[in-house]
This record gives structure tokens, C-alpha cells and sequence, in this order.
């Protein structure tokens, strides 16, 4: 199955490019799809995207399918499907 990834700031960056069109197995999950980003970024990208050491620890990288936050789905089990739209960020704070 084919998805769009679109990412901004320091993801795009890391990943060398702000859109990209991929190549899944079908029922691949956000998990399966952060290990190929992690292919293409390399080990600049890899801290970003592991899963935190603690539960309650919120992680750097924020995740949206087709417009939702995984969080509101199934999280990084989130299972993906042909043509959707999936954007990866880091939330930047600031005052």
C-alpha cells in the first residue's frame, strides 16, 4: 500500500525532505512505519522516534493520520491504510 508522509521542521530536516511517498506492507502500523523512517534518517532520527522508557513520559514526536493524533487511535499500533495522509512533528513550545 502506498501513504504520504509529510513531516515540518527538525523531522523534515532529519529526513532530508518535507513529503515523501512510501511503500507498506498492507496492515503495516505506525510502528512499522517509524522503523522505515528510522531506515531513512538514520541515527540522527532514531532517538526521536523510540518509544519513552517510561509510561508516563510523553515522547518528543507527535504523529497524526489523516488528520487525527494516533493518541486518539491506537497509538503506534495504529494500523495504516492505502492512500492515507500521515504527518510526523515535533511540537515546539515556546512564550
Amino acid at each position: 500500500m502506498k501513504i504520504t508522509v509529510r513531516s515540518i521542521a527538525l523531522i523534515k530536516t532529519l529526513l532530508g525532505q518535507g513529503e515523501m511517498e512510501l511503500t507498506l506492507v498492507d496492515g503495516a502500523t505506525i510502528d512499522v512505519l517509524l522503523a522505515e523512517l528510522t531506515e531513512i534518517g538514520g541515527e540522527k532520527l532514531a532517538p526521536y522516534v523510540r518509544v519513552p522508557k517510561e509510561e508516563s513520559a510523553h515522547a518528543p514526536l507527535r504523529v497524526m493520520v489523516n488528520g487525527r493524533d494516533i493518541t486518539a487511535l491506537a497509538g503506534r499500533k495504529t494500523v495504516l491504510e492505502e492512500g492515507d495522509d500521515v504527518l510526523i512533528f515535533i511540537p515546539i513550545a515556546g512564550g
